[in-house]
């Protein structure tokens, strides 16, 4: 029973493997953050933690913003909407003019089923976990995200945690008055431990 259990959860692993990406994120944002802010030390513990947090829900709204507009571009991308793509290169359409319409009649479902519409009406759909009806000139398909459901939610907050951490643990030893080192300068003594 336990291992069946394990199983199933480790199933989910290839979906969540990309979380360890975000934790390395953070490191690199504030190994960079961290070179620009030590003169300033020591910098009080909640500064660290605040800028921590803010550049992490920057990141969040950023890495959103992206996948919205990644989905509504390339949700029609083939197989989906093939007879649409088949009739409009019968009559000599553009296909590129069909994409656009597309992601526009995307867009404007989402508006109207999930206001207010674009990145607050996508993270909205994502959660539900619905499909989504688009259709254009007398061919319907039902969208659905790839990564729909309360997991999405779910990665997502955990990947801002993980941006927080590893800018945290960047910038924390910014609180010392003294810069932290783990390297000894030729001739240094050192301290063996026993």
């Amino acid at each position: 029973m336990l291992l069946a259990w394990l199983l199933a959860r480790l199933i989910w692993l290839p979906f969540l493997f990309g979380l360890f990406f975000f934790l390395v994120a953070g490191l690199l944002v504030g190994s960079v953050a961290f070179r620009f802010a030590r003169t300033a030390r020591p910098v009080p513990g909640a500064v660290v933690v605040r800028t921590a947090a803010w550049i992490a829900i920057v990141t969040l709204t950023a890495s959103t913003c992206f996948e919205y507009l990644h989905f509504a571009q390339t949700f029609s991308d083939p197989p989906r909407f093939a007879e649409a793509r088949n009739a409009v290169q019968a009559e000599g359409g553009s296909l590129a003019e069909l994409h656009q319409r597309l992601s526009d009649t995307f867009r404007a479902a989402l508006k109207a089923q999930y206001p207010p519409g674009g990145v607050l009406g996508y993270i909205r759909w994502t959660v539900a976990a619905v499909d989504l009806p688009i259709e254009i000139e007398g061919h319907a398909e039902q969208i659905r995200s790839e990564h729909a459901g309360l997991l999405w939610l779910i990665r997502t907050l955990m990947a801002t945690v993980l941006v927080a951490a590893g800018l945290w643990s960047s910038l924390e030893s910014l609180r010392s008055a003294t810069p932290v080192r783990n390297i000894l300068l030729p001739g240094e003594p050192y301290e063996e431990d026993e």
